[in-house]
Formats: structure tokens, sequence, C-alpha cells
């Protein structure tokens, strides 16, 4: 069926899965071009991997602003960090292919490595520009051996528009329901052909602002809840604005009186000084030029620079610390005073002596601490492409990438004063030491505090963080003979490259002397490594134009590559397509790819960070697997103290020992195009991942885990790496990186294309456009000991403490579109299948036992109208969540703000307007 422009339109803006029928037929329009995922040159537009492509228009009609929200609506991504990743969070946005990690996905414009924005190497999608995609493919299932380490899950690839002619302007607003979180966007596209069409030059300037959203702003989020009861309740923190004693479990009124802490109607709750959706000003900058220097030779070149701004905003620090008070200290009552010097006189000192007392103390006097990290990052390329002859070609280019990120901490304490200032004289008015200009602090009651005090023990920090990447790659490809049973030419490539990665992260004193207490301590982390690379890639038409075989083609690829830091180390794939007739293609392929260890992995100075975690001794955690004996060896008692807080200390570092992952992933499909207008793509994937590079153990939770319920040794490393307070709760856990056991996944992918014609509408004619795009998630088992094997831990359709967030056995989305002359009418479903508390699977605990079981499917429901006003002017209106779906509220298994900010939508119904004007 020959399509008219309409139709073609319209199905540029469905998502596509491999081998499409308007792919096939786009491709007979094309002399020869280069698919995602492979770098040889063909004359159609068939993927060796499972391969997804979403249009400039589903941007467009979706009404997104930031790409990693169009990204995260796929079913093949879990979401990562975004708009609402206030802590954790780091002011990045990410795409994480298959749930491995954001690390483990390779990020590329054009088809080469663009900026990476952290000492992992992972990209911020913040620096790629929306307006400017001309589309954006996504491969799944490995590709290192084609683009090089990292791409253990798959690739994105952005392609941008580098032909564009004439002036565009473009706009976008949106707004939630409730008149807030106001998000807007102007775009300014120049370009235009010079040298009597020789060369092409594009520049493109954006500016966008996002507003904050409050915790405190939305009902399900506004108190942090916790579970005790069975039932969700108010909960927070028991570092608490009138202090609280661990030692005594003894608070304070605002008089300075004690009485005893009542769990959990006196925690603090942080909630409401949280940002549900984190402010953002960007202002983003790129060109994109090529000229012909001659028949066989272009030269081309790219320039992008970004500046993001994000803040991060948190509750007041929470002091939690040993500290030496004086007893006769007058800003508590005389009761207090007693009970302190009865503490001096049962360990025999003199009554007078100051007394260590571990508290947890909420500075709310001082304000909340506000985190604002500022990315400025730079990128140039310059290449050189053409022809040796028909049958030969060659790309080279130089790529220089810079990311300069300062992070400005306000409002945090410093430990080492806010001791000096709390041991204070007998009559309360002066800092026993003196020194710095000290003023006593008064932390016993709420609101207490003196602005001297305060402005004695604030401190801010300013960190620096420097990332350079070098890339210089040169290919041929070209053309063998053909094969007598075939009708097309061996394709081949041959290419070497070398990348060079290195940065540098540098403190403040502060963070670096861990003299803080509100923010993690972190040592410096500088490092550096590079790689040598060769690669080669052939595609073999074996069989074409014969009975029951309408074609069969051979591909294979593979690279070498020698690190500075690990060596020699090798990936290779291969995949087999099979038509037995046209209207039926099978493909089969398996990749073995590698990950080399990035530079925070190796050389990360120590830091502390504070994930949800479960105590194994504390009360309500006891069960039958707990070793009581074991908590008893390490200092207390099993159930006889209260958790006191959900999230646990860790300590992090890097391992310059460690050495690279190797995955093995084997896929297998079947593309099915029964009728004209309608395709069906069914692929399995398989992905093993071996030596992964992770944290001892997996995690706090898991050392904790293996530690007490498990190996139950004392001498193993995860008990050795727990240390515990003189309360029985745990002080820290030390979990340094490690190439740990074994990640494996497996699922199905389903997609669904179909288009057609219809007799009515505007002009008499219309088009209606279905996609549907879905995964079944069969398994997802991390190992976290390769000692261990039988010790697995169970995630498909499990979110938790152990397995992060929700990793839904089933997934779906559909678009389905319809559009007549100037007009356009779409809708846009996603499912979100139910998950399940990850203890149900891995501890053998009963969902009846527990307060929020299962996480619920949700629907949202998307709409939109298109307008081509003119053929200068369109405009875009819409509606995203327009059912209201509000997540599952959540209570100790959850990431941030009573459930997983990432995965689902926080804010509720919004409304967008775009729009696109083109001057002649």
């Amino acid at each position: 069926m020959k399509k008219n422009l309409l139709s073609a339109a319209v199905t540029a803006a469905i998502l596509v899965p491999a081998m499409p029928t308007f792919a096939q037929q786009d491709a007979q329009m094309v002399e020869e071009v280069v698919v995602t995922g492979s770098r040889i040159k063909r004359q159609d537009l068939e993927s060796v991997s499972p391969f997804t492509s979403i249009s400039s228009e589903e941007f467009k009609i979706s009404g997104n602003l930031n790409v990693e929200q169009k990204l995260a609506e796929l079913p093949q991504t879990m979401p990562s960090f975004g708009p609402s990743s206030n802590n954790p969070g780091d002011g990045t946005a990410r795409v994480d292919l298959r749930g491995l990690g954001s690390y483990r996905t390779v990020v590329l414009v054009n088809g080469r490595r663009y900026i990476p924005s952290t000492q992992t190497g992972v990209v911020d999608l913040n620096t790629i520009p929306g307006t400017l995609l001309k589309n954006v493919d996504v491969v799944t299932g490995g590709a290192s051996a084609v683009y090089g380490s990292d791409a253990l899950a798959g690739i994105v690839n952005f392609q941008m528009v580098d032909d564009f002619e004439g002036v565009q302007i473009t706009s976008l607003h949106d707004v939630t329901t409730e008149g807030d979180g106001a998000k807007s966007n102007i775009d300014l596209t120049m370009g235009g052909n010079f040298a009597d069409g020789r060369g092409n030059a594009v520049v493109y300037a954006s500016w966008s602002e996002r507003e904050s959203v409050m915790q405190g702003d939305r009902d399900f989020s506004s108190v942090a809840l916790t579970e005790s009861g069975g039932q969700l309740i108010a909960g927070g923190s028991s570092g608490i604005p009138g202090t609280l004693v661990f030692d005594t479990g003894t608070t304070f009124n605002s008089d300075g009186t004690s009485r005893a802490f009542q769990d959990p109607a006196d925690r603090f709750n942080y909630a409401p000084d949280n940002y549900l959706q984190l402010p953002q000003e960007r202002f983003l900058i790129s060109s994109f030029a090529h000229y012909d220097i001659s028949e066989n030779a272009t030269a081309y070149g790219e320039m992008a620079f970004a500046h993001n701004e994000v803040p991060q905003e948190l509750a007041p620090t929470p002091a939690f610390t040993t500290i030496s008070v004086n007893p006769n200290t007058p800003f508590f009552d005389a009761a207090y005073q007693d009970e302190l010097r009865q503490m001096n006189i049962d360990a025999g000192v003199d009554v007078n002596t100051p007394v260590d007392l571990f508290v947890g103390r909420r500075m709310v006097e001082n304000g909340s601490r506000q985190s604002l990290d500022t990315r400025d990052a730079f990128r140039i390329l310059a290449g050189v492409r053409g022809d040796i002859n028909d049958d030969w070609s060659y790309d080279t280019y130089y790529s220089h990438s810079n990311l300069e990120n300062t992070n400005l901490l306000n409002n945090d304490v410093a430990a080492s004063r806010f001791r000096q200032a709390l041991l204070v004289t007998d009559d309360g008015m002066a800092c026993q030491d003196t020194s710095n200009g000290c003023a006593p602090l008064n932390i016993w009651g709420a609101g207490n505090i003196s602005q001297e005090a305060i402005d004695f023990i604030n401190v801010g920090a300013t960190n620096k963080t420097s990332i350079t990447q070098e890339v210089f790659s040169a290919s041929v490809s070209g053309s063998l003979a053909t094969l007598p049973t075939a009708d097309e030419a061996v394709g081949v490539v041959f290419g070497i490259e070398h990348r060079n990665d290195e940065s540098t992260y540098r403190p403040d004193s502060f963070l670096s002397a861990g003299d803080v207490l509100g923010f993690n301590a972190g040592k410096a982390t500088v490092g550096s490594y590079s790689a040598d690379e060769v690669f080669t890639e052939v595609n073999v038409p074996l069989v074409q134009g014969k009975a029951g075989v309408e074609s069969l083609t051979l591909w294979g690829a593979a690279r070498y590559s020698d690190y500075s830091n690990i060596g020699g180390v090798t990936s290779y794939a291969t995949a087999l397509n099979y038509a037995p007739i046209d209207m039926v293609k099978i493909r089969a392929g398996f990749q073995q790819a590698v990950r080399a260890p990035n530079v925070s992995e190796l050389f990360l100075g120590q830091s502390n960070g504070f994930p949800s975690a479960d105590d194994p001794c504390a009360a309500g955690n006891v069960t039958a697997e707990t070793d009581t004996a074991l908590c008893s060896a390490t200092g207390v008692t099993a159930g006889s103290f209260n958790q006191a807080n959900s999230q646990i200390e860790g300590l992090f570092g890097g391992n310059p020992d460690l050495q690279e992952e190797t995955s093995n992933t084997f896929t297998f499909g079947v593309v099915v195009e029964p009728m004209d207008g309608l395709d069906v793509a069914l692929d399995y994937y398989n992905i093993e991942i071996e030596d992964a590079i992770d944290v001892l153990g997996g995690g706090v939770n898991n050392v904790l885990d293996l530690c007490y319920n498990v190996v139950k040794d004392i001498s193993s490393p995860f008990c050795q790496a727990i240390t515990r307070r003189s309360d029985g709760n745990v002080q820290i856990v030390e979990v340094l990186n490690e190439n740990i056991g074994l990640i494996e996944t497996s699922g199905i992918d389903l997609n669904v294309n179909y288009g057609t014609d219809l007799a009515f509408g505007i002009d008499g004619g219309s088009y209606l456009s279905v996609a549907f795009n879905s995964t079944y998630l069969l398994d997802f088992d991390q190992t976290p000991i390769a000692d261990l094997p039988e010790r697995v831990n169970y995630c498909a359709g499990s979110f938790g403490n152990t397995c992060g967030a929700p990793r839904q056995e089933f997934n779906w989305n559909s678009r389905i579109t319809w559009s007549s002359g100037p007009l356009t009418l779409s809708a846009l479903v996603r499912y979100l299948g139910e998950s399940d508390d990850d203890v149900i699977a891995n501890s053998d605990v009963a969902a009846s036992d527990l307060v929020v079981p299962t996480i619920d499917a949700e629907t949202y429901l998307d709409l939109s109208v298109g307008y081509a006003m003119s053929e200068n002017l369109d405009l875009n209106v819409g509606i995203k969540n327009a059912l209201d779906t509000e997540p599952t509220p959540l209570g100790d298994a959850q990431e941030q703000a009573n459930t997983f900010p990432s995965t689902y939508d926080l804010l509720g119904p919004r409304y967008f307007l775009s729009a696109s004007y083109k001057f002649d």
C-alpha cells in the first residue's frame, strides 16, 4: 500500500518495533543507511537486536520537556534519576535499560559518545536538546562489540537534525491542575545551506525553567509514613527538634524539662521540607555543520554547550553524634542534671565530669539543607567522511568533552563546632572552649538555639567535579564479493578507536575531613584510564530469493580493547536473520559484552550514604532465620531495641583492583507482517552479568541480612563490616566496591503496530495508527555472593530495600492517533503492573504480615490535540495523567516521598500547550 504524505507523517509518530512495514518501504527511497546497533551501511532498515525508535513527533504530541520522561515511559527501561529525585538524587536525568543500571547503558548522539556528567560515565539527559531530535533509537541486548564498554544493557542513540533550513521558534508550557510545578521552555533553531548547497549549518538555542513542588504540597507525601501496629502511621526521624538522648530515651520540652521519648509520636516529620519536583534552569546551545570538500570528502562538526542548575532541598540537619555534656548545664531541668550526675556516680567518677551521650537533634533553627548543582558541559567534534570508491567509504572523527560541576551545600552543621558549643560552663553563658568565637548551644528543647550559636556552627561547602573525555575513531566500510546464492554483497567494517577518561572530585575541607553532620562526608576522587580498541563487523547475505528462504543473513562483530587499568578484553556478537517468506522474519543473536570499571568504581574516595535498610537484630525484624546469639556476640540483645531510623549509614568507596564485568546475552525474535499496515514483533532476551561490580554484598541491607540471617559467622566480611553504637543501633556498615556475584534477567517484548487509511474526515480522508509496546519480565535475579550461589535475591515483580525500585512483571503502553488534514488527536495509555515487597519472595514473609505487601497496578492516560493553523504554525494542547492516578502509599520500603518517585506520577494531572512557528 502506497502511503500518502498524511499517513507517512502519522506513522512517524509511532513507537517503532524492529523491522516495521513502513521502515522497509522507506528503505526503497535510500541507497544505503546505517541502522543503530551496527556500523554497516545497508539497503534495509532491519536491526540485528531488539530495536525501538521514538520519533520527534512523539515528543511533540506528548508534551515532554525533558527527554528522560519519554524514555522512562518505555517498557524496556526502568525509570532512573529524574525531576523528582531529591534524596537520593544529584540533579542529573538518566536512562536505565532493562533495570541493569544507567552506567550499563551507553548514550550516543548521532552514533557517537556524548558528554559524561558523572564519574560513573553516565550521560545527563538534561544536556540533550529535545526539540532538535530527529528520532531516538533504543537497542537492547548488549552492544559492546559495536560501541565499546558500558553497553551491557544496550544503547540509546539520539539522532539530531543536522540539515535544517530556515528559522523556527518552538515553545512549551505546562502546569499541574493544582496551579503549581510549571515548566516552560523556548527554543530557537536556525539553519541553511551555503556554498551553492555544498554545506549546511544549524544552530540551536534553548532556555527552560521548571518550578519546584514540595512534598508538603500533596496529601500523599506531606507526612513521612512508617509501619506500626499493622498500619501506616505518621512517622519520621528520631532526630527531633527537642533532642533525643538515645542513652536514656529522654527528650526535652521547650522550657528544658525532660520527659520520656514517645515513639513514634515524637518523631520529626521531615517530608514537607523536601522537593517533590526539583526546580531547574537550563540553557543549551548546539550547532551542526557539514561541507563537501570534494566528491569524496565531507567535513563535519558538532558543538554543544549546556548550563544546567538543579537544586535539592532537604529537611534541616539531623545531628546524630556523640557529645560531651556538662551535667550542671542549666539548659535542662534539675531532674536531668541529677540523672547525669548519677551516671557519673555509677561510673565511679566525679559527679561534675562531662558525660558522653549519643543524641539526635534536628537543627530546625539552622534552616533546610540546600544542595545546588551547576553543571557546565561542553563538547566539540570534528570529522571527515567520504567515499574511497564505489564500494568503500571512510569516517574518522575526534571529539573532546568536558564537564565542570560546582556543588554548593548550604545550612549544614560543623560536627566539631557542634560538640564544642554544647560543652558549656555551669551558668551556660560561655563555652568551656572559647576558641574560634564559640557561642553556647542550647539544643535542650525546640527553638532554644540562639542566632549567635547558629552563626558559629553553620557551615557551607563548595565541591568541584571536573570530567574530561577524548575520543578518536576511524573506520572504513565497504563491500566484498557476493555469494552465488545471494544478490547483495558481503558488508564489512574495520576500525580503530582511542578513548581517554579522566575526572577529579575535590570536596570542601569540611566534607573531606568528615566534619559535617547533615551532608554525606567524602574524600577526593581522582583517576583516569584509557582504552585502545580495534573493531570489525561483517554482514553476510547467505541466501536470497529462494523457495523457503526469502533471505538468510549472518551478522557478526568483534572488538578488542586494551585498557590501561585492566589490560586486554574481548567482546563479540553474532546474529542470524532468516525470512522464510517476505512477511515473516526470524532472528537469533548471541553477544558477549564487557564493561570496564569506571573512574568512580575504581577511585571513589570513601564517602557516606544513608540507604533504607532493616537491622535483623532490632525489634520487629527478628525472624526464625536470625542468629540471635550472633546479635549478642556483636553487642546487642535481639529484639531489645527499636531501630532508630529506617535509613542506616553506609561507608562507600572505590577499589582500584576491580576487574571487568562480562555479560552473555541471547536474543530470539520473530516479526510478522500479516497484512499491509500491520506488523507484530515478539522478542525474547536473556542477559547474564558475571563479576558484576557493586558494593560489598550488594548493599547495606544485604550485608546485614547476610551476616545475621545467612552466613551467621562473626568473622565473615559481612559481619566485620558492621559497627554498632552503645544503644544497639547500627552505627555504620562498610560496603566498598567489589566484583560480586551474578545478575540474570530475562523477558519477552511484544510490539504491535497498525496503521490504515480511513474514508472519512477532513477533506474526506484520515489516518489511524495504533502502537502497542510491552515487556513481560520473566526473571531478575541477583546473586550478590559468588561463593553463595544458593543465595539469590528474586526481584522480578518485587520492590523494597533489597531490590530497590519496582520491577513489575508486566508493563505496556499504547499510542492511538487519528489524523485528518491539519487535525491530530492522540491518546497514550500506560500500564504499570503490580509488584510485591521483596521480603515476600526472599525472606519467606507472608503478605498478611506486611502493612503494604503490594504496590497496586497503575494506569495512566495522556490526551493531546494538534492542529496545523497554517503551513508555518503548529499548536499542540493536552493533558497528562488525565485519570489523576496516584501512587500506592508506602511505609518503610520506600525510596522517598512515600513512594518511588521516578516510577510513578506524583503531581496529578497537568495541562500543556506547545507552539511551533517556522519563518519562510
